[in-house]
């Protein structure tokens, strides 16, 4: 039609959407003010919905593809998907933040993956790490992430925040925020402050 902008990349973004809205029209529920399991808590974003599964928890507003925050813990035995890698008990961040990058190199339906940030973090007042990254999914859709991770003494527990980049990236990243300040873990805060004072800075971006 003459005088109709299309901006493609939007509607990009919004067709997929709606593809990934039908493909988790599981149990989503209104999300409740805390969420909870026996190590972890953490505060709910307000007006966010919930997705339960046996592997993790996810919470979105305006739909997964558009932005989600996934929590998750997962058993030190288990390998990643695409390398088998697995993480020790005694490795300290900057080593099992090598791991959660190798496996995402390897990822298929990963393309064009920058990293943009690689360094020690605080998580629920444990030493672990932070890495923000940005990439191009199967449709062409440029998506950002920040992925916190901490080993716990039989657990590796992550929390990431994943939206599209364009807009809807920095709208909802002070509700994450907020969540992620919100964070409660359960171990022995002095032993994870011995752990991040001898943890040197990350460098994932130089590494093969």
């Amino acid at each position: 039609m003459p005088g109709l902008t299309i901006n493609k990349p939007v509607i990009a973004v919004w067709v997929v959407a709606t593809l990934m809205l039908t493909a988790c029209a599981g149990p989503w529920n209104k999300a409740p003010d805390h969420l909870h399991e026996p190590r972890w808590s953490i505060t709910s974003p307000e007006g966010w919905m919930q997705l339960s599964t046996q592997e993790s928890e996810m919470l979105s507003k305006d739909g997964p593809y558009l932005e989600y925050i996934l929590i998750q813990s997962r058993s030190l035995a288990q390998g990643f998907r695409f390398t088998n890698q697995k993480l020790e008990p005694d490795m300290l961040p900057h080593e099992a933040a090598q791991v959660i990058a190798d496996n995402m190199r390897s990822d298929p339906l990963i393309r064009q993956l920058q990293w943009l940030a690689s360094e020690p973090a605080m998580v629920g007042g444990h030493a672990g790490f932070r890495l923000i990254y940005s990439y191009q999914d199967p449709y062409g859709v440029k998506i950002k992430t920040i992925y916190y991770g901490v080993i716990l003494p039989d657990q590796f527990f992550n929390l990431r925040y994943t939206a599209a980049h364009r807009y809807y990236f920095d709208k909802e990243l002070p509700a994450f925020n907020q969540a992620f300040d919100s964070l409660r873990l359960g171990i022995d805060l002095k032993e994870n402050i011995r752990r991040i004072l001898k943890t040197p800075r990350l460098d994932i971006r130089s590494s093969k």
